[in-house]
Formats: C-alpha cells, sequence, structure tokens
C-alpha cells in the first residue's frame, strides 16, 4: 500500500482520479493545506475496518479496566446508586 501527499488545491481538480485510485489500490492519501497536514483520505473498507478495530480495542480497554476493578457487595452497589432494596424480612 502506498502513501501519497496531495496539496487540497490537487486535490479539488483531481477529485474523481484520486477516489478512483483510492478504490483501485487502497492507498492513503494526505492532504496538506499550505503545506500543513489537514486531511486523510482512505478507501471506505479499509475505513470501516479501521473503526471496527478501534472499537474492538476500546473493548479490551474496558474489560480490562473492569477486571482490575475491586470487587464490591450488590446491596452496597445498590446503595450507591441510590436505590432502596426491599428487606427480605
Amino acid at each position: 500500500m502506498s502513501t501519497t501527499i496531495m496539496p487540497v488545491s490537487d486535490l479539488r481538480r483531481e477529485a474523481g482520479r484520486v477516489i478512483k485510485r483510492l478504490q483501485e489500490s487502497g492507498e492513503t492519501v494526505y492532504i496538506t493545506q499550505h503545506g500543513r497536514p489537514t486531511a486523510v483520505l482512505v478507501e471506505y473498507e479499509q475505513y470501516e475496518s479501521l473503526l471496527a478495530q478501534l472499537e474492538d480495542l476500546a473493548d479490551i480497554v474496558s474489560i480490562e479496566t473492569a477486571v482490575a476493578e475491586p470487587e464490591r457487595d450488590y446491596e452496597a452497589f445498590l446503595a450507591e446508586m441510590g436505590i432502596d432494596v426491599p428487606s427480605e424480612d
């Protein structure tokens, strides 16, 4: 997979060609404005794949964080949430 750096002015003139190249080659296009990076173009399926990977990583971090939390009593948890627990008497 190749990488291209392109000024936004070139993208305006060549948008159709750039999109076709993205679809065919899967390359990444970095868009610059005034010589500074401003955006990145990737093929749609690659973008969706990156989002799915990011969600998976966030899930893993959440699980690892939850495992590290101390255990607490269910009634104490409910009380902390402001939920009244009816007595079993």
